[in-house]
């Protein structure tokens, strides 16, 4: 790196450090390229670490299985079929000792307000921060702030919501952190709550033990809402009686998440409905009698905002279709999961809507869906579609070249996608995938002298990735390979997923 005055100049700039930015620095840095990585909070990890949603959704391959190796080494991770979990502190310090032992620096406290462009391409970002206003020049830019702020500063087309919900993004949480926390007892109600004989795995009102008793809370008048119609409860790493656990599990609706007056009434929103939900908890929930706010996430969960429209625009139907790309670099099997804008029983889409069936998805046709709460706006098309739980899609590295810029690439929330698609793919896992990606495909780039990222071919990004250690000539491996080879039957649990059982009832989802 080289620095003058106010001016810094790298072979690859990039902005934001979430999972995704951390992971394209790395991969960049590790390829001998010269990096700025650019992150306006103090620490790196973004939702996962500054945000309390520890649980790492997702296949988990590439750099963000060695951050969890690594993490799980030294106690701080606890690794485990399905949604591994991290312990937030230590997660943004082994991100941050990762990004620096590729050689990549960091700037911290550093806002990426503007960009200079010419003959098509971005010549240098404009930032502000402790040393007043700083230029930074680069051969290629990679956009990780999850807003798509660099791309919508240098005029790159973008979409907001979908017409469906009339341009609302998906409803925000916030991440909290409780102490002293039984979870003995909890896991023992939760599981004779499973067991009781009127426990109906399909019904919305079963789809946890934790809506169950939300539902009875507002029958009793504690709770004039329905704060979450879903919860995950992560248990922090460490000794397996620790009483300390993080939780997402409140939504504000219809939020605007370009629209900083409407962040803060959601951040405000949030701030009340943890501290119900809490209280909800001590009084419902047995093994949380006792429990204590430790901590608001510093980070509100946003889920969505600016979609840049790349080269690719992954559509909900290449993932119902668990489509293959020749430049495909990560490989996703999770369900639709676009957290619903407006208040309804459940917490998010896990359908989508067709006209006619999509194989080898799980679809069924519903001649008239009368849930106003899911839909308040239009009347959907009559074939409800859910990922096939025994299949996956792969993203192709064409989602991460931005239009309007020839050597802007984008990874994380904001790649190119249509409104489900990115409700699905937005996860942990896969945004650290896309960021490895991102600046795997930036080093190939300049060391080829290309002028417009679209001229490089994304098999060859493919192919490096492979040789990084990432299998994506083979299918996922353990957890996904259980639920492929499990002998069960598909039905469409509480929670509005396409699910497994087998005749005993025994479902191979682990949440």
């Amino acid at each position: 790196m080289a620095i003058a005055g106010n001016r810094f100049f790298a072979d690859v700039v990039v902005c934001g450090g979430g999972v995704a930015g951390a992971a394209a620095a790395i991969a960049a840095g590790r390829a001998g390229k010269r990096v700025f990585l650019l992150e306006y909070r103090e620490s790196l990890g973004g939702l996962v670490t500054n945000g309390y949603i520890t649980g790492i959704a997702g296949c988990i391959d590439g750099l963000c299985k060695e951050w969890l190796e690594k993490l799980d080494a030294e106690g701080h991770a606890t690794m485990r079929a399905h949604l591994p979990v991290v312990e937030p502190e230590y997660g943004r310090v082994m991100l941050e000792q990762m990004v620096l032992q590729s050689g990549a620096r960091i700037l911290y406290g550093t806002h990426a307000v503007d960009v200079e462009k010419e003959a098509g391409s971005i010549r240098r970002v404009i930032a502000y921060c402790k040393s007043g206003r700083i230029e930074l020049e680069a051969g290629v830019f990679i956009d990780c702030t999850g807003d798509a702020d660099l791309a919508a500063a240098a005029g790159c087309p973008y979409e907001v919501g979908n017409a469906e919900f009339m341009g609302l993004n998906q409803s925000v949480t916030m991440g909290f952190k409780l102490s002293y926390v039984d979870l003995e007892r909890y896991y023992a109600a939760n599981a004779a709550f499973r067991q009781d004989p009127e426990y109906d795995a399909e019904s919305p009102q079963h789809s946890s033990f934790i809506v169950h008793q939300e539902y009875k809370a507002m029958e009793n008048g504690d709770l004039h809402e329905l704060l979450s119609p879903g919860y995950l409860v992560y248990a922090m790493p460490g000794d397996p009686k620790c009483t300390d656990v993080t939780l997402d599990a409140t939504h504000t609706f219809d939020c605007r998440c370009d629209d900083v007056v409407d962040l803060t009434r959601q951040i405000v929103d949030q701030h009340r409905k943890v501290l119900w939900f809490v209280e909800f908890l001590k009084k419902y929930i047995p093994g949380f009698e006792k429990a204590k706010l430790t901590s608001l996430a510093p980070m509100n969960g946003v889920r969505e905002s600016r979609r840049v429209i790349g080269e690719y625009v992954l559509k909900a139907e290449d993932i119902a279709a668990a489509r293959k790309f020749e430049d495909g670099i990560w490989q996703h099997a999770e369900v639709f999961d676009a957290h619903v804008p407006t208040p309804g029983k459940h917490t998010a889409n896990r359908h989508i809507h067709a006209s006619a069936p999509i194989e080898p998805a799980v679809c069924r046709h519903v001649p008239k869906d009368t849930d106003y709460n899911m839909h308040p706006f239009v009347d959907p098309l009559p074939y409800e579609v859910r990922t096939n739980p025994r299949e996956y899609c792969e993203v192709p590295f064409r989602c991460l070249i931005a239009k309007g810029a020839d050597n802007l690439l984008v990874a994380g929330r904001c790649f190119s996608a249509d409104y489900h698609a990115n409700g699905c793919v937005r996860i942990i896992a896969a945004c650290m995938g896309m960021g490895q990606a991102a600046g795997t495909g930036a080093a190939l780039f300049l060391d080829r002298g290309l002028t417009a990222l679209r001229e490089l071919d994304g098999a060859l990004v493919r192919q490096e990735m492979i040789r990084q250690g990432v299998k994506l000539d083979e299918a996922p491996g353990g957890y996904w390979k259980t639920i492929r080879e499990f002998d069960g039957e598909v039905f469409i649990n509480g929670a509005d997923m396409a699910d497994l059982r087998d005749a005993e009832g025994h479902s191979p989802y682990l949440f």
